[in-house]
């Protein structure tokens, strides 16, 4: 079961990162104006880091290889967590939401 959470945690950690903070964005857009001095125009994706879906799959198969866990039980456990992770973001987004207006509520008026 702690294998599982472990992955859980592995797939918000990566759908924050690349896809709610906005630092793939900054990081990409710096190594872009570097590497081309500033001449390209087009939004730059480097797969698979600069997606969720692909960076959950990959570091997840990682994870159970190196752990001794891969198993195809758990190789389609972390597809299912990959195919997932647009909803992940749904749902770390309503949880802040939620918590922005519990401490909206909680906090005096001035």
């Amino acid at each position: 079961m702690k294998l599982y959470f472990e992955l859980l945690a592995v797939a918000a950690m990566w759908v924050f990162v690349l896809d709610i903070s906005g630092f793939w964005n900054e990081a990409s857009s710096a190594v872009k104006r570097v590497l081309t001095n500033g001449a390209m125009k087009q939004p730059f994706q480097l797969k698979p880091f600069s997606c969720s879906l692909c960076m959950t799959f990959w570091t997840g198969a990682a994870y159970l290889l190196f752990t001794g866990h891969f198993t195809v039980g758990n190789l389609a456990y972390v597809c299912l967590l990959s195919f997932l992770t647009p909803r992940i973001k749904d749902l770390l987004l309503v949880v802040s939401d939620l918590l922005a207006a519990l401490f909206n509520k909680i906090t005096p008026r001035q």
